[in-house]
């Protein structure tokens, strides 16, 4: 049997120590430097995956479960695409690249109505007459209108006929 004898003394194992602290250190910043430059690269791809996502569509079945949960939770529409259609739909207040993207929503059983849609942006809005139908392509964002609130950004409209479900009722509990 082989039994080794090892004597070390304190100035040996307070340069072992130095050692291994600077060891340590240098791993540490070298892993800091690499996370650095990998979460700029991870952002660049997140902005690529967002121009390239999927484009959500809103239906006349899904339409007023959309409009609640995105009043409610705008900060997890921020930057979704979605398909959308409705009528124009204008305030006297509203500046003339605002216009909102409506539908009518059925109250109850005796046909009461209400108007409900979202708050829509674009530039050339005033080519567009009240009650109009379009399909919009656009991009949520948080916006400002008598409150926080989420505003689609035109990013392609067009002009379409009426559809044959143009109502729509209110959200699911």
């Amino acid at each position: 049997m082989f039994v080794q004898n090892f004597k070390f003394s304190k100035n040996k194992i307070s340069k072992l120590a130095i050692f291994i602290a600077v060891i340590l250190v240098i791993f540490l910043l070298f892993f800091s430097i690499h996370s650095i430059f990998n979460s700029s690269k991870e952002e660049g791809k997140l902005a690529e995956n967002q121009e390239n996502q999927k484009i959500v569509e809103i239906t006349s079945d899904n339409y007023t479960n959309f409009l609640k949960d995105c009043h409610e939770n705008i900060d997890s529409y921020i930057g979704v695409k979605v398909k959308i259609c409705g009528y124009v739909y204008r305030m006297p207040d509203f500046t003339k690249t605002q216009f909102v993207l409506s539908r009518t929503m059925i109250l109850n059983s005796a046909n009461s109505g209400v108007v409900v849609g979202i708050l829509t942006e674009y530039k050339n809005a005033p080519d567009f007459e009240d009650n109009e139908w379009v399909e919009v392509v656009g991009t949520i964002s948080k916006g400002n209108y008598k409150g926080i609130m989420p505003i689609l950004n035109v990013d392609e409209i067009n002009l379409i006929e009426k559809p044959e479900d143009e109502y729509v009722y209110p959200p699911s509990l």
